[in-house]
C-alpha cells in the first residue's frame, strides 16, 4: 500500500492502509512480524519458517487450555 500511496496519492489507498494497520495491531502477537516488504515491494522473511510454525503452534495450544 505505501508504494501505491506514494505513486498515486489516492485518499482511498491511505484509508485502506489505516484499516490494514489497525487490523494488524489487533491480531495476536503470534501472527505478526513474520515478514515485511523492502522498498521495492519484495517480501523479506524476518523469522525462519520453523520459528513461525512454533509461534503459531504455541498460540493455538494456549487457546485450548481449560
Amino acid at each position: 500500500m505505501p508504494l501505491l500511496i506514494k505513486k498515486y496519492g489516492y485518499s482511498c489507498f491511505e484509508k485502506a492502509l489505516q484499516q490494514v494497520e489497525k487490523q494488524y495491531q489487533d491480531m495476536p502477537e503470534a501472527f505478526r512480524g513474520h515478514f515485511t516488504f523492502d522498498d521495492n515491494g519484495k517480501a523479506v522473511q524476518l523469522r525462519t519458517p520453523n520459528e513461525t510454525k512454533q509461534m503459531i503452534e504455541r498460540f493455538y495450544a494456549s487457546q485450548h487450555r481449560y
